[in-house]
């Protein structure tokens, strides 16, 4: 039995090259000793910047701290330490971070930023001999080809509403997707991706949120049933 578990249309990147001539991008780059374009996007240092480039995303982008939290919560779970779960992280750049279940990530949310940095410029950590993250250019859908799961469940708000305990807890070898941003609807093309939609919570959950509930309710068969 293994979870597939992807974030998808995380607000993962590095500073898109239209404002990483703006003063607010410069400044904490030369703060950190690094070039504009080689530090990741972030809403905490990069707002103003967002906000005038972007004025119809600036709620949305520069959010790795989304993705932080989602796989602290995923990446020590029971599920992964039993090597029922994979984990997956895709962009919406069309980025997808492929993670072994044997990495151990940095808790300390600066240290987190620099590790994925060096992946975007390196695509692969430590190296290519021991490959723990790996940064491949791939759609949500060509992810989910090469996964091939037996079913492939989106977590949205517009889904149908179901109990998770009841919804995941007995399928098998499945991939569910949940979104990697904190406002809006999916970029990908989820409903042709997906073969269902469900909603677990009447309100909106944070992504590492939905993600517990997922792999304890996975957790309940594949690891105490």
């Amino acid at each position: 039995m293994t979870l597939h578990l992807i974030l998808a249309d995380s607000e993962l990147e590095l500073v898109p090259q239209p404002i990483q001539g703006h003063p607010a991008v410069v400044r904490h780059a030369k703060e950190r000793g690094k070039r504009p374009s080689t530090v990741l996007l972030d809403a905490n240092y990069h707002h103003r910047a967002i906000r005038v480039k972007y004025p119809d995303e600036a709620e949305r982008r520069g959010r790795p701290d989304i993705v932080h939290h989602f796989l602290m919560v995923a990446m020590e779970s029971v599920l992964n330490k039993e090597g029922h779960l994979r984990v997956y992280v895709h962009t919406r750049n069309d980025q997808v971070i492929f993670l072994d279940p044997e990495v151990r990530l940095p808790r300390a949310y600066h240290r987190f930023v620099g590790l994925m940095e060096a992946l975007f410029n390196n695509r692969v950590l430590p190296d290519k001999a021991n490959p723990l993250l790996t940064l491949k250019e791939m759609t949500l859908a060509e992810l989910i080809g090469q996964i091939s799961p037996r079913e492939t469940v989106v977590l949205a708000e517009w889904g149908e509403r179901v109990n998770p305990r009841e919804a995941f807890a007995y399928l098998r070898d499945c991939a569910v997707i949940i979104g990697g941003f904190p406002h809006g609807d999916f970029l990908s093309d989820v409903r042709s991706i997906a073969d269902r939609a469900v909603s677990i919570y009447d309100g909106t959950l944070m992504a590492w949120v939905a993600a517990y509930e997922v792999i304890a309710s996975y957790e309940s068969t594949a690891v105490f049933g």
